[in-house]
Parts: structure tokens; C-alpha cells; sequence
């Protein structure tokens, strides 16, 4: 069956979800449009298919079905999930994030899938972009290591370039397998939990780092982390969801809703997890 422009169901769905394993960060909602179209696009390009943009023949769905996920321990939807809280999609990436950005505060310089330079030194970033970007791209990053960011350094690499698919592969193959590696050291029992309930957590040290002293005793705002650390020690897994929803208490209303947002998805990912237990 040929999908095209304008065709929706499950066939466009299974379409979608290979698609997000060339890290597409599609919606899989069973409908082919103007992203899934630009997503067409890039795979052909990656597959080596040349052919229509608006329309998907068997051996290119054949071709996109039959790719392994990027990282197994999460899963390809687990990776599109991370990926799109960070940037969104990638028409939102092209236009806003390809170019090194100053997220404000205390971030450093950020690249790619929420890259933040700050947190690493010329070694680790050559290693990371090395293979990715050209060398002046890199002698360029080098100078906004381990510092906060600002507009004055930002306008430095203002000329650097971080192609969609360069970041994608930064993320999958560098990225993650660090943050999974921090989570394993911060929480027991890790590699007992579903992919979806891994996505979860990765998420949640992604985003929150993976400390547990608290810096405020009134807020006390790693109260959460040290329970979900001693849930997972006994592992009662099940209330670990309710703790990212207590830690919407942080941002509060109106404050950053994005964050509020985020640790409701990681809690229902969470409860989503056990549903996955029971297919296994």
C-alpha cells in the first residue's frame, strides 16, 4: 500500500514510529502530514532511496520498519519522547536550535538535543562532536566550555551549524548512555524497571541532574529524588509515579509550565511501564 499526502491510520502510525528511529521526533498519530512529510525527506536521504517526498512506497516502508532502535534500553519512543522535550520536533530544531543558543541562567552555551556545554571540557567535546562537526565548528565550541553562558558568547558561535541528524546521533550515542549511566548510580534496580519507566527516569536526570542534598531546607527540593531513591532500594515501584507528580510542586502555577508538563508525562510513562510489564 502507498501512503501519501493526506492518508491516515495505522499504516502511517507503524510509518511514523520507524521514522522516529532515524530520530524524525514525529507524533505518532497515524497522520501523513507536512512533518512526517520532511521526514520522508530525510530518510530517503539516509537510506540512500531516492523517490517522492509525498509518497512512501513498500520497500521504503520495508526499509524504515526493519531499522533497529537507536538505544535499545528506552526504546525508539522513549528517545523521540526525550528528544521532543528538549526541542520539541524538527522543524522546531532547524529553526530555532541548530544554531548554539543561551537557554539564560545558570546554562551554559547549549547544542544539539540540549547539549550543555558548561557541564564538559575540550576533551569530552571533541570526543562528542568530533566525527559530527568540522574542526573549525569545534576550535569554535572549545571556547564556551565549562562557563555560563551568556549573549556575548553565544554571538561567538553564532557561525556554527549542528545538523538535525548530527544531533540525533550525539544524543543516541553519547548523551543518553551517560545520563543512563548516571541514573544506574543514583537508583537502584534500574535494569529491573519496562523502557518506558527507564525513559522516565533518564528524563527526570536529564533534566534535574541526579543530586539529593537539598540546597534550600525550606523547599527542600530534592525531598522527592531521596524517595524515589528509597522506593526503588525496596523495590515498591509502584508510587514512584506520585513523586514526579509531587515535584510539580516546584515550579508552581504559572511559573513554568513546561516543567509541570514534563513531570506529568514522566509520571504516566512511569504507570504506562507496568502495562508494558504485562506484555512481556
Amino acid at each position: 500500500m502507498v501512503l501519501k499526502r493526506g492518508t491516515n491510520g495505522d499504516n502511517v502510525r507503524t510509518l511514523q514510529r520507524g521514522l522516529n528511529k532515524l530520530g524524525a521526533m514525529l507524533l505518532v498519530d497515524g497522520d501523513f502530514g507536512k512533518s512526517t512529510e520532511a521526514a520522508v525527506v530525510d530518510a530517503r536521504q539516509s537510506l540512500s532511496m531516492p523517490g517522492p517526498s509525498d509518497e512512501v512506497e513498500d520497500a521504503l516502508q520495508a526499509a524504515v520498519a526493519a531499522l533497529p532502535d537507536p538505544f535499545p534500553p528506552l526504546s525508539a519512543a522513549g528517545v523521540t519522547f526525550m528528544a521532543r522535550q528538549e526541542v520539541t520536533d524538527s522543524a522546531n530544531y532547524r529553526r530555532r536550535y541548530q544554531t548554539p543558543c543561551w537557554p539564560g541562567r545558570k546554562s551554559g552555551i547549549t547544542i544539539g538535543i540540549g547539549y550543555d556545554c558548561r557541564f564538559v571540557d575540550t576533551s569530552q567535546l571533541r570526543a562528542d562532536w568530533g566525527d559530527e562537526l568540522n574542526a573549525d565548528a569545534v576550535a569554535k565550541l572549545c571556547g564556551v566550555v565549562k562557563v555560563v553562558g551568556s549573549d556575548a558568547l553565544a554571538a561567538q558561535v553564532t557561525s556554527v551549524v549542528v545538523p538535525l541528524e548530527a544531533a540525533m546521533r550525539v544524543f543516541v550515542r553519547r548523551t543518553l548512555p551517560e545520563f543512563l549511566a548516571n541514573v544506574r548510580a543514583a537508583f537502584p534496580h534500574v535494569d529491573e524497571l519496562t523502557q518506558p519507566q527507564r525513559t522516565a527516569l533518564v528524563s527526570l536526570v536529564y533534566n534535574r541532574g541526579a543530586g539529593m542534598k537539598d540546597t534550600d531546607p525550606v523547599k527542600q527540593e530534592r525531598r522527592e529524588m531521596r524517595t524515589i531513591r528509597d522506593l526503588m532500594t525496596a523495590r515498591n515501584f509502584g508510587p514512584v509515579a506520585d513523586q514526579f507528580e509531587s515535584m510539580k510542586r516546584l515550579w508552581g502555577p504559572g511559573n513554568d509550565p513546561g516543567l509541570v508538563e514534563r513531570r506529568q508525562q514522566e509520571a504516566d510513562l512511569w504507570r504506562a511501564g507496568f502495562s508494558a510489564l504485562k506484555l512481556e
